[in-house]
Parts: structure tokens; C-alpha cells; sequence
């Protein structure tokens, strides 16, 4: 696909014009990465602003001892590198690595700040992007400091349901989780063995059946419940 095909697909660049598209592309490279191989580095400066076209990439972070605590994965149609476009020289928080195969579109910095000064429409949407990732970090620390790990792995699975299967609502869904038991440990903050003893507890409550990646939701209402107390 043509790059100015696949960049009309963002919705970051919705309502752009094709000239401006055609800017963009201009001033675009496609890179690709093999799984597990490393983007950038905590403590890296981005070189550009980034568009996922596909695969995807982890965020995280990592103490010596190995454990890793995960912040979010950049999906296709993901960007990152929103803080460049105001501070070029902050460095990035968190460890990238791609999670599979993966294709990113890098956008010229300097190129992306003069179209916001033009394109008022793309500076707005950016900024609500920003708001975005901000609400969803302070939600993630309410959720390590306030709820247990059985109640955060409630949530992470409805929210998950919520994102993958849009229209499941409170029927009965079978599906299969792209995550095995240790990622989903590394994205709400534990240990593999709790999210295992969590999956036994909600089977024992009649909340789902699981086997391996294939969870069965009994009950979402029930699901939603143990996620809210």
C-alpha cells in the first residue's frame, strides 16, 4: 500500500488534505523490525514520530532483578512519540521492543510541528491524544495502589473484551487472549502465578472457564463486579 493510503488511515490525520498527506509522505520512511528486537531505549531521545502500520510494539520497563512492570502496546494505527513534537530532547521513559514482526512509519519531527501550526484540526487531536495517555497512566497507578491483583486482573480482561469484542455485551463470549499468563502478570503488576491463582478463583465462581489462551466469560456482569470492588 501506498504510504499516503496507509497514513489516511490514522485518525490522528483525519480531515488532512491530500496535499498535506502528500507532505507527510514526503517526509516518511517505512522501517521494519523482527520480533523482540529493540526500537529505543529508556533514557533515548525519539528521532521521530512514530505511526504503527502493523505488528505491534511493547512498552515496559524492567527491574535487575527481570521483572518486568508493561505500560502498553502500540497497535497498528498507534503512534508514540507525542512528548518530541514539544520536548525533542526528553528522553524516553520506557524500554520498546517490537512484540512480532513490525512496520512503523517515522514522520519527520520538524515536519509534524509545522503542520500543527497550519492544520489547527491535528494540533487538537494530538493534544486529546496526550490527554488520553496522561488519564490512562493515573489510572493505571490507581489501579496498583488502590485494588488487589485478582480485582486488577478482572478489569484488565473486561477492558480487554471491551477494546477486541465491542459488541459482546453481557452474552456469554469465547475468546482467545494474544497474551500468556506472564505478559498479562507484566501489564497489571504481579507475578504469573497470581494471575493463574485469579483465573482458578473465577472459574470457582462461575465466571469463566480457561484453558491456556482460550477463556470462556460465563458471566460479564459478574466479571464486572469482582473489576469494580
Amino acid at each position: 500500500m501506498h504510504a499516503t493510503e496507509m497514513l489516511r488511515d490514522i485518525p490522528l490525520f483525519k480531515g488532512l488534505s491530500e496535499d498535506t498527506l502528500s507532505e507527510l509522505e514526503s517526509r516518511t520512511r517505512i522501517k521494519r523490525f523482527e520480533d523482540g528486537e529493540v526500537y529505543l531505549n529508556a533514557g533515548q531521545a525519539p528521532k521521530a514520530f512514530c505511526v504503527v502500520l502493523s505488528g505491534q510494539f511493547k512498552f515496559f520497563r524492567a527491574n535487575k532483578a527481570g521483572k518486568e512492570q508493561v505500560f502498553g502496546y502500540a497497535k497498528p494505527n498507534d503512534v508514540f512519540g507525542l512528548t518530541s513534537l514539544t520536548d525533542p530532547y526528553r528522553q524516553f521513559p520506557v524500554n520498546c521492543i517490537a512484540k512480532e514482526n513490525t512496520e512503523v512509519a517515522e514522520i519527520d519531527l520538524p515536519s509534524i510541528r509545522e503542520i500543527m501550526h497550519r492544520e489547527p484540526q491535528l494540533a487538537v487531536a494530538i493534544l486529546r491524544e496526550q490527554s488520553k495517555r496522561y488519564s490512562d497512566m493515573l489510572d493505571l497507578v490507581d489501579q496498583l495502589s488502590l485494588k488487589d491483583a485478582h480485582n486488577r486482573l478482572a478489569r484488565w480482561l473486561d477492558a480487554w473484551i471491551s477494546e477486541n469484542h465491542p459488541d459482546a455485551g453481557d452474552n456469554e463470549i469465547l475468546v482467545v487472549l494474544p497474551y500468556t499468563q506472564s505478559e498479562i502478570a507484566a501489564q497489571i503488576g504481579t507475578v504469573r502465578e497470581v494471575v493463574s491463582r485469579g483465573f482458578s478463583c473465577m472459574e470457582k465462581d462461575g465466571i469463566l472457564r480457561a484453558s491456556g489462551k482460550r477463556v470462556t466469560i460465563l458471566s460479564r456482569k459478574r466479571l464486572r463486579q469482582m473489576a469494580d470492588s
